[in-house]
């Protein structure tokens, strides 16, 4: 069973830090801009957070950055990443109108990825965001979510979904296959052995769920990829435990590619939404 969404004092203490410096950071650069601060992601299922976990924000703001909000928005991330390299802290700001709408009508805006502060359309602004917000989203301040009115739709989240896994998904599976080394590496059954039962999960049951979460349940669902699946679990919560695929990385990768293969054949067969 996945936990509730922590409250903010539960939080793990590097991203309460991480978080506290950017409040801090944004009210003294831009004071007034800030009106909400929010997390998404694993962390709001549970608490769940890993070394190598990423924190994900949504910030709202009280009006659109202009082009100096902007110049100094890329600078208070850049000392946020001075001031903290890890874990990677990415997200997205916005108006909370924006939250009241539909995904794909968010303007562009600015926004950072893996310490690349840029201003466009970003890849979290998607439904699986808004949902995880609306029903396990974290406030860390200014309007609970729980107050606003988040805009969610059952069937276009899992048509994104869908659409997700069919593209994205499949087009990472087709680059492991011609990049045997990357694949073959830890990391890779971490991010895809969890990261695509991840969305077959929410395909299936109408609900998103963490990584680790998302690995327990295709340990039911795929019982024929449980060696892989047991190790993106081992790699994502007890990395210095010894790897039952040590001594043969090409067979992990190998694993990894059939089960993804399985996976997202499955995800993508399921055209209709399951009934809640």
């Amino acid at each position: 069973m996945v936990g509730a969404a922590p409250g903010r004092e539960e939080l793990p203490e590097v991203v309460r830090a991480v978080t506290a410096s950017h409040v801090e950071l944004l009210d003294e650069r831009l004071p007034g801009l800030l009106e909400g601060l929010h997390l998404h992601g694993s962390l709001g299922f549970g608490g769940e957070f890993f070394g190598g976990s990423d924190i994900d924000f949504v910030a709202v703001t009280s009006r659109r950055p202009t082009a100096s909000d902007i110049d100094l928005l890329r600078r208070v991330h850049a000392e946020l990443d001075r001031r903290w390299p890890e874990p990677a802290y990415d997200g997205f700001y916005l108006l909370e109108a924006d939250l009241t709408g539909r995904p794909e009508d968010v303007p562009e805006g600015p926004g950072v990825l893996h310490q690349w502060f840029d201003v466009g359309t970003h890849a979290d602004i998607k439904h699986i965001t808004w949902r995880e917000l609306r029903d396990h989203g974290i406030t860390l301040c200014g309007k609970g979510l729980r107050d606003i009115d988040i805009w969610s739709d059952d069937a276009a989240l899992h048509r994104s979904t869908r659409d997700n896994l069919d593209t994205y998904w499949r087009m990472q599976l087709e680059a492991m296959q011609h990049h045997p080394r990357e694949a073959s590496l830890p990391q890779a059954a971490e991010w895809g052995g969890l990261g695509a039962p991840r969305l077959v999960h929410l395909l299936v049951t109408g609900a998103p769920t963490s990584k680790s979460g998302a690995g327990r349940w295709a340990l039911e669902a795929y019982p024929q990829h449980r060696e892989l699946l047991e190790e993106a679990l081992r790699v994502r919560e007890r990395p210095d435990d010894r790897s039952t695929y040590a001594a043969d990385p090409d067979r992990r990768r190998r694993d990894l590619i059939a089960l993804m293969t399985e996976v997202i054949a499955d995800g993508v067969a399921l055209t209709e939404a399951p009934r809640r």
